[in-house]
């Protein structure tokens, strides 16, 4: 019988193919197990990907975009021209532009709040032990806190200074933009308590405002100390200047302006102070309820009530006060106002539904009448298109072309990235993951609004403080002093009458 050859088996091109593919996904498998089970989520980060769903929008309309968030969950933004941080107490995530991911940064956090000066940002956990800092290439720094933050500020160079309370009382912090700590400042005086710091922008000194509590009525107070070294060797505690004290006033929230005069702001005044001389001073006749710092060449009011024994300005009126103090604009509302923040060309007021961009000069330039609830809208590349963030999406508009309808996006206009669901843990809570594939629209953020009416500094849900005046008996509970800053800082930010 003749032996017959065996034949020899053929791989065809799409069985290689095949064959490589359930290979490379082996290994993946597997590399993921090994990276979950004894790693840190790294190498399984550059596999799954958050869903996220981006609508082109309507741009006719004016609907530029439209970026869905999780309802429910607070989103905050802080935003540098076309460029975003989008911030959400699971973490923050920084886009070149919408539905163009840059990085991820994952953490947990109660009440994140976002401030923003210049390049940097800065989330902290008001109540918590954490603030981390950021650039656009991600994160610079963390700061893990032993007590509590109360209140906490950003320079141009990315130096922080904060406020951390303790069991034994206050502690003022300053970082540099490494994260390295350059002075701790334990404030161990009975019944003088810090309400608010800065750090100025040359990065060589930082102020504190204080309230006395020790005499019959409230004192305010605001010290200068340095921060290197080299320049407070020959200063105790490196103290080198005092504002003149204000009696039974409180100075709830201060700011240094670009050029280099500490803005503070009581529930009696607005004052300007170079070191411990004072440069300029605004009388206020109205209880003050917003206040922004923002704008680093001015500071921004919006005024409630008449005080007690004073002629006032009509109640929902705002003026803007100039580098020497004076007021250089002004604009009447005619409504309560509930919302302010102040960007590079002009301000963003809200009256319930209604939000109105006016320029610095108090000229209006468009009006946005919401028809759902609003937590923010600040000013994108250009004051006309604005960024409006919603409970459940946030929308880049262009105020010249809104026609106040939104867009009806068929489901094939919608972009999507797959998600790979699993049952692994996600990646090490605080790894800043740079992978430009993950794209999420989780949602949280800035600076500084407040409204002026206790001792603690109450965060708007626009990123900007609230600060409301303490009264004399509440200032004596250090519970009760402490402020949140806004978005500007807090320095870069808007601050309800306290940063």
């Amino acid at each position: 019988m003749e032996e017959q050859t065996p034949k020899k088996f053929h791989f065809t091109k799409q069985m290689k193919i095949g064959l490589a593919v359930v290979l490379v996904l082996c290994i993946g498998c597997g590399l993921v197990y090994l990276d979950t089970a004894y790693g840190s989520g790294k190498i399984r980060s550059l596999f799954v990907k958050s869903s996220v769903t981006q609508n082109k929008g309507n741009p006719s309309a004016g609907v530029l975009a439209e970026i869905p968030l999780d309802a429910g969950s607070s989103t905050s933004f802080a935003v540098f021209d076309q460029a975003f941080l989008l911030c959400t107490k699971d973490g923050a995530k920084y886009y070149n532009s919408v539905g163009d991911q840059k990085w991820n940064d994952t953490f947990t956090m109660t009440t994140p709040t976002v401030i923003q000066e210049g390049s940097f940002m800065a989330v902290g956990d008001l109540g918590g032990k954490n603030v981390r800092v950021y650039d656009e290439s991600g994160l610079l720094y963390n700061v893990q806190l032993e007590g509590n933050l109360s209140q906490f500020a950003l320079n141009q160079n990315g130096y922080l200074s904060l406020l951390e309370k303790k069991d034994s009382g206050y502690e003022v912090k300053i970082y540099n933009s490494k994260g390295t700590l350059l002075k701790g400042r334990v404030e161990e005086t009975a019944g003088v308590y810090p309400i608010s710091t800065d750090v100025s922008d040359d990065n060589k000194s930082f102020a504190v405002s204080y309230v006395d509590t020790t005499d019959v009525y409230p004192i305010g107070r605001v010290l200068f100390f340095y921060v290197n070294p080299e320049d407070s060797e020959n200063y105790t505690d490196s103290l080198y200047a005092s504002a003149a004290d204000k009696a039974d006033e409180i100075i709830g929230t201060i700011s240094y302006r670009s050029n280099g005069v500490l803005a503070a702001v009581s529930d009696k005044g607005v004052y300007g102070f170079r070191d411990s001389e004072e440069v300029w001073s605004y009388h206020l006749t109205n209880v003050v309820n917003y206040v922004s710092f923002q704008q680093k060449d001015r500071v921004v009011l919006t005024l409630g009530d008449a005080l007690p024994g004073e002629e006032g300005k009509e109640e929902g009126s705002i003026c803007w006060l100039g580098a020497n103090g004076a007021e250089e604009a002004s604009y009447v509302s005619g409504k309560d106002i509930t919302y302010l923040s102040a960007w590079k060309d002009g301000i963003v007021v809200g009256t319930d539904h209604t939000y109105i961009g006016i320029r610095h000069t108090g000229r209006e330039a468009w009006t946005y009448q919401a028809t759902q609830d609003v937590t923010d809208v600040i000013p994108m590349e250009s004051f006309s298109r604005v960024l409006v963030v919603g409970q459940d999406m946030a929308r880049i508009l262009d105020m010249d072309k809104y026609t106040g309808e939104l867009p009806d996006v068929p489901e094939d206009a919608v972009e999507t990235t797959p998600e790979v669901q699993t049952d692994e843990p996600l990646p090490a809570e605080g790894e800043t993951n740079t992978d430009a594939t993950q794209q999420d629209a989780g949602a949280e953020g800035t600076e500084g609004q407040e409204k002026t009416s206790g001792t603690e500094g109450e965060a708007d849900a626009s990123g900007a403080q609230k600060t409301e005046t303490p009264k004399t008996e509440a200032a004596t509970d250090t519970e009760k002093t402490e402020t949140t800053q806004p978005a500007e800082n807090t320095e870069s930010g808007d601050v309800p009458a306290e940063s």
